[in-house]
């Protein structure tokens, strides 16, 4: 009998896999595909090799702006592909080598639960005291006449995209939006049609609107309350327009991959998605849940959070993670990240724009900016950050606000120069 047992190989699994054999617990994990999950495979990891790769032929296009001429260049979106998947190799076979080095097992087949402890693989049975279920999502699809025309964004990560010039993607997103920044350091022209009245619909107003204008600046034409009525494999309807493209992306949101996991109906849950108390148990106490099949926040740093918690809930009177302040990063032309609660009436709000910070001035990006947000007693709560390098900066609001930092603590901080950071300091000017 193994002590846990692990249904996914994502982020969330392989992450509380390894940890768990720290403590010489036996453990196995069972992956109906990759190791690494969507994020390793077909999400994260891949996509922002593109945004990597493809920004550097926009900088060369750029470059005459810096005094630099490279004429009649070429670019092989062949060698794109494989480096991006040279990478998305790299990292699964490190994963596999330190499964190897920590004994951890693993299965590959589709799981189905059995009882309370047997869970069902490639008609063979394995049996654990604790079971930890991490399947994540997958791609949702809309009852639109047409969208089987449409691809999603698994499927887009392999397209060789020097063939096109046009794209519509249906969806503003944090996936749609990165997608079409790809698209725009390529040169092809996109247009984005979102049916609610902001694009990032789960980020505050202020960092949509300024979004959408980056995005208009770049030249990818942004359309809110557009309801697609039908999709065809060259153009997409709406109830205003057409917008006729070389292929139609998708990207409305994710569903929660657990469809045959549970045949007997063990689990209590909501449309798929399965419900768990505050220690990420199910309505069986020796099975736990995490990620994106559970209702809550869909990051891969979040579910391996929580993962990592149930392992310290089962094996380790350790302190745990804080999963209360999470960090959400947007990988646009300015990054986005955002941590902790909105403003509110009352609150005091410091902001300031990049416009004169010395090294987004020197690094032409400088349309970005940072606000801070701290209760009326000056007790912080909540950091938006919109400029170059913001998902590396984030973590400084995050342990601020998961030690109880307040307006005074920010005032004595040296940051380097020239920085974006440096530009927090000027909000206490």
């Amino acid at each position: 009998m193994y002590d846990l047992i692990i249904v996914g190989a994502g982020p969330a699994g392989y992450e509380a896999a390894l940890y768990a054999s720290k403590f010489g617990k036996q453990v196995l994990v069972i992956e109906k595909n990759k190791i690494g999950g969507t994020c390793l495979n077909y999400g994260c990891i891949p996509t922002k090799s593109l945004l990597f790769q493809t920004n550097k032929i926009k900088e060369i296009n750029n470059s005459k702006a810096y005094g630099i001429s490279v004429d009649n260049y070429t670019y092989n979106y062949e060698t794109i592909l494989q480096n991006k998947d040279k990478t998305v190799n790299r990292l699964v076979k490190g994963i596999e080598f330190l499964f190897k080095k920590n004994n951890v097992n693993i299965v590959f087949g589709v799981a189905s639960l059995v009882n309370q402890n047997q869970i069902k693989v490639n008609d063979e049975i394995f049996e654990s005291k604790n079971i930890l279920i991490c399947v994540g999502s997958t791609v949702t699809k809309l009852n639109i006449p047409g969208f089987e025309n449409s691809i999603s964004s698994k499927e887009f990560l392999d397209l060789d995209l020097s063939k096109f010039k046009n794209v519509v993607i249906v969806g503003g997103g944090v996936i749609g939006v990165e997608i079409a920044t790809i698209l725009n350091n390529l040169g092809i022209k996109v247009v984005i049609l979102e049916a609610k009245d902001q694009l990032i619909p789960t980020f505050e107003n202020e960092v949509a609107t300024r979004l959408k204008k980056q995005l208009n600046r770049l030249g990818i034409k942004v359309y809110l309350n557009s309801f697609v009525n039908k999709i065809e494999k060259n153009c997409v309807y709406t109830s205003d327009d057409s917008y006729p493209c070389d292929f139609v992306l998708t990207s409305v949101g994710r569903s929660p991959n657990t469809n045959g996991l549970d045949p007997q109906n063990l689990l209590i849950k909501d449309r798929g998605f399965i419900e768990i108390n505050e220690k990420f148990q199910t309505n069986l106490e020796n099975i736990y849940a995490v990620g994106d099949c559970v209702k809550g926040i869909q990051l891969a740093h979040y579910a391996s959070a929580c993962a990592i918690n149930v392992v310290k809930y089962l094996f380790e009177n350790d302190k745990r993670f804080n999963i209360n302040n999470v960090p959400k990063c947007i990988y646009t032309e300015e990054e986005i990240s955002v941590v902790g609660k909105e403003q509110s009436e009352g609150d005091i709000v410091l902001k300031t724009d990049l416009i004169a910070n010395p090294k987004a001035v020197v690094e032409d990006h400088n349309k970005g900016f940072i606000k801070l947000i701290f209760t009326k007693e000056g007790l912080f709560k909540g950091a938006v950050l919109m400029c170059k390098k913001s998902s590396d900066m984030i973590n400084i609001f995050v342990n601020a606000l998961n030690r109880g930092a307040t307006i005074d603590d920010f005032k004595h901080d040296i940051y380097p120069h020239p920085s974006y950071s440096e530009s927090i300091l000027a909000l206490f000017d």
